[in-house]
């Protein structure tokens, strides 16, 4: 008479996490030793297999880049409830620490100047022991600023961490303009229903978010919801097209692990010109809109060290999709309208020649409305890639209803500048640009064909014509890891009053 044997298998699980941040570790491999059985971590480092109780007595062996190769037993181990903690190997740190000396052993202002960009780069400082403090000062890029509205521009905020509550995080900032003589600022509480290795803004959030701001906004340069962090030459083309805005708004952000993400918000603001800018009848605009904004990232995933947060998946499409409502007559809004926006995201990997980063939006206005809520060139609301903002407009000189943008960015990797032993030497890349914008203004939104609750247009401000609006740059980035230096020649519409035909940029690429 024949016996049949069942095998029997013990079901390991956990997560994978960073030993030095607590933060997950996404993608890590994990195999019973010789033999090929094991999983992959997800991307927030969870990870389930079976293993036969026949190979339970051989070690588990963790696998990561960056970090120190890890074996585990599993004997006395509860295997289904598995925290592995990865020691990194420091060799990224190991790196620069020696390109740091060498750059300090060419002089002293070479030993200076890699400390300030070190500085800068990190962006944030621990307020004490940076091992229990429990808030940090920063950031550091936006510490000093200027721009034609307020000249010199000091700010300085903090931030909490989760060594104050991993759930309950604040944050703020205080800035001062020289010359137009205004104290500005911002302060917000957030709730993180997951709790927190170091800050709120984690992998995968969850967060609910309270805001208050009071500070100087361009509606031209920088979309209405975007943080107001615009580094080195905050507002360059907004000569006397800025207001003085204040907000309250309630928001909460959720993320999924497999790439989805959705953010509910309410807001009431005021704008109030200033300058030479100006609103017909009204010395300030009222608005109340909700808003709902929704997100898909193939395979997102990141490294996560305190605040510093890096993507690891740059290639897969990023999609964005928004709509907000203006509600007139509740909580004194000005204005009833919709708006939608549409944006795609994209880099191309072009062998050994480079990358080529490329962004594409569509936006909408659907009613009737003043032009300090009509779309402009530069109102791109989130960047996964890191592009380039338009240049040579001035930020109202494109006024439009429904707008079309497309920019792309290409960075050299084995081109000329890798053939230069100095140039290869310090990291440079070679940097061309594209920018496109077209549009159209319906003539409900033209005060010229429908004055009625609108108000007239800056004398900067001009419609599209059949042409699109066009502007290209060529220039070397990654200098010090920190900056890139471009010349920006504009294309068409050279013949507006007063425009800025070609000029040299300097500016952050973090």
């Amino acid at each position: 008479m024949g016996v049949t044997v069942f095998a029997q298998n013990t079901l390991v699980k956990g997560v994978v996490i960073d030993a030095k941040y607590r933060t997950p570790v996404s993608y890590a491999a994990l195999f019973m030793q010789g033999t090929p059985i094991g999983t992959v971590a997800d991307n927030v480092g969870e990870f389930s297999f079976s293993v036969p109780d026949s190979l339970t007595n051989r070690q588990l062996v963790v696998a990561r880049e960056r970090f120190q190769l890890m074996y585990l037993s599993l004997d006395n181990r509860d295997p289904g409830e598995l925290i592995i903690a990865l020691q990194p190997d420091d060799y990224t740190e190991r790196i620069q620490a020696l390109r740091d000396s060498m750059t300090a052993g060419l002089s002293g202002f070479g030993g200076f100047l890699a400390k300030a960009t070190k500085f800068v780069k990190n962006d944030w400082i621990p307020l004490g022991d940076p091992e229990t403090n429990r808030f940090d000062l920063g950031r550091i890029q936006t510490f000093f600023t200027y721009n034609p509205v307020e000249g010199i521009r000091l700010r300085a905020g903090i931030a909490s961490n989760s060594r104050l509550s991993p759930h309950f995080f604040v944050r703020g900032y205080t800035a001062y303009g020289f010359k137009d003589r205004r104290i500005k600022y911002r302060g917000e509480a957030i709730y993180s229903f997951a709790e927190k290795a170091y800050h709120e803004e984690e992998f995968p959030k969850s967060n609910l978010r309270l805001v208050y701001e009071n500070d100087l906004y361009s509606p031209g340069e920088i979309h209405p919801y975007s943080p107001n962090d615009l580094l080195l030459i905050t507002y360059r083309r907004s000569l006397n097209e800025a207001t003085y805005r204040n907000f309250t708004e309630i928001n909460y952000e959720k993320e999924y692990k497999n790439g989805l993400a959705h953010m509910l918000r309410v807001r009431r603001s005021r704008f109030v010109p200033q300058g030479k800018l100006q609103f017909d009848r009204d010395n300030a605009l009222r608005t109340t809109d909700v808003g709902v904004q929704l997100r898909y990232l193939l395979r997102e995933a990141y490294d996560q060290q305190k605040r510093e947060k890096t993507a690891l998946e740059m290639t897969a499409p990023a999609f964005f999709l928004s709509h907000t409502i203006g509600l007139k007559d509740f909580m004194d809004g000005d204005v009833a309208y919709h708006r939608t926006e549409f944006s795609i995201q994209k880099r191309f990997l072009l062998g050994n020649a480079g990358r080529l980063d490329a962004v594409g939006t569509v936006m909408k206005v659907w009613n009737k409305v003043p032009f300090p809520l009509l779309v402009y060139p530069n109102q791109q609301q989130l960047y996964h890639l890191v592009n380039n903002s338009f240049f040579l407009n001035r930020a109202l000189e494109f006024v439009a209803d429904e707008q079309y943008t497309l920019q792309m960015t290409f960075v050299g990797d084995d081109l000329l500048l890798a053939k230069m032993p100095v140039t290869d030497g310090l990291q440079l890349k070679e940097l061309i640009s594209l920018r496109v914008s077209h549009g159209r203004l319906s003539s409900k939104n033209n005060p010229e064909l429908s004055p009625e609750g609108l108000y007239r247009f800056p004398s900067v401000s001009h419609q599209y014509n059949t042409a699109p609006y066009v502007e290209g740059s060529i220039g070397i980035t990654n200098i010090l890891g920190l900056l890139r230096v471009e010349y920006v020649h504009r294309f068409t519409y050279r013949d507006h009053p007063g425009a800025l035909l070609g000029a040299f940029r300097v500016d952050v690429t973090l």
